[in-house]
């Protein structure tokens, strides 16, 4: 398995080579941070709607306003985080009594997981909020008044992913578990537990204003058929460690069928982690309350909880049988793991596209801006794109 890891780290580590990837979601990113740049810097983050939480963007402005940002320091700064996060998440595991090596297996899953794989070259707020996650679960496993420390990683993931908030239901077991031996500090120690929990749900209350607005103009048993689908197939994908958008499309019913089992498993994993580590059930009662309801497709929103579904999965998969074949769980991870560094192999093949990058990243949206960089044009279907390419990639390659 280190021998996995070690590979799988030097393929990670090559894509720093890769020009500067660039997503919708990554376009409001950079372009936000970059408006701070050129402008007075975090008093215009501060006085500037934004409809995702700032914290990423705060650290795209710093990493700017130091003069260090480019591709190459965002795909660092994303490897580090991830690597960090997966060192918090398997002392996490050990530390909550689970083998060393269903920890191991946990983390390599999440290590080789085409959602790490691809969005790990992308300005992207995940493996920012991994780790600050993974840091605050870890620090809640901790004997004594240091646990206590986990509210300060919680907080600033909140300012990162609205998921942060999923923190505070292990946080509030803990509260009541600690309370419940000395009863006068219950009142203060909740009071200020809501009063952290409350400031949360205010910075992500565009979420749930936009969960509220779908639920009304569809109505609850459309919202809650087409939420089930959605994230069906996000544990399909996940499981098959297969995006759907390379595949044909007779495959979405294996695809959502497969997510239909798996999350069904996860649920009577939950439940039985429930009776044996309520600190890990509630952490991920909290993030599926906040991810279910979501009725839109993206198994990146369960990757900085990763290594926790995989463990709840195979809980559920032990509440129905009663002995599973080592060789099965062994040809799984060996499948998943060929699918993984076939997704390293793909994006490696695009870092070092060279003139041909344009053409093979994405699905084409975005070439005219790449090519329009290249070219000196001054306009591109996407200027927003265009700009941050002028501003932040120096490569010009690309073929006319």
């Amino acid at each position: 398995m280190v021998l996995i890891f070690g590979l799988a780290s030097l393929l990670y580590t090559m894509q720093v080579f890769t020009p500067l990837r660039l997503t919708t979601d990554g376009i409001s990113y950079l372009s936000f941070a970059d408006s701070a740049v050129r402008a007075d810097g975090l008093t215009t983050i501060n006085k500037t709607y934004f409809l995702l939480p700032k914290g990423y963007p705060i650290f795209l402005f710093a990493m700017m306003r130091m003069g260090i940002f480019s591709s190459a320091s965002l795909v660092a700064s994303n490897l580090i985080f991830l690597w960090l996060a997966l060192a918090f998440s398997f002392q996490t595991l050990t530390a909550l009594a689970f083998e060393r090596e269903v920890a191991a297996t946990a983390c390599l899953l999440t290590y080789l997981s085409y959602a790490s794989v691809k969005h790990v070259t992308q300005a992207m707020s995940d493996f920012l909020f991994f780790v600050l996650a993974a840091c605050a679960f870890w620090l809640m496993t901790k004997k004594g008044a240091y646990r206590w420390l986990a509210v300060l990683p919680s907080l600033c993931a909140v300012e990162v992913r609205l998921l942060g908030l999923a923190l505070f239901a292990p946080i509030a077991f803990l509260v009541w578990e600690s309370a419940a031996k000395r009863p006068r500090v219950l009142v203060p120690v909740c009071g200020i537990v809501a009063c952290c929990l409350g400031i949360g749900i205010w910075a992500g209350r565009r979420y749930f204003a936009t969960n509220a607005s779908i639920l009304r103009h569809e109505g609850v048993a459309h919202f809650i058929w087409r939420s089930s689908i959605t994230h069906c197939e996000d544990f399909g994908q996940l499981i098959i460690n297969l995006p759907w958008t390379k595949l044909p499309s007779w495959t979405a019913v294996f695809i959502i069928g497969t997510g239909a089992v798996a999350l069904l498993l996860f649920v009577m994993g939950v439940i039985a982690l429930h009776k044996s580590l309520p600190l890990v059930s509630f952490y991920l009662v909290g993030c599926s309350v906040l991810i279910l309801p979501w009725p839109f497709t993206d198994p990146r929103f369960w990757l900085p909880v990763m290594p926790y579904v995989v463990v709840a999965i195979w809980k559920g998969i032990v509440q129905v049988f009663e002995k599973v074949p080592k060789w099965t769980l062994v040809g799984y991870t060996a499948l998943f793991s060929v699918a993984g560094f076939a997704a390293l192999g793909y994006s490696t093949w695009i870092t070092f596209s060279g003139p041909k990058f344009p053409y093979r990243y994405g699905d084409g949206v975005l070439r005219s801006a790449y090519i329009a960089h290249c070219s000196g044009s001054a306009e591109s279907s996407n200027q927003e794109a265009l700009n941050l390419l002028r501003r932040y990639e120096w490569r010009c390659d690309a073929k006319q």
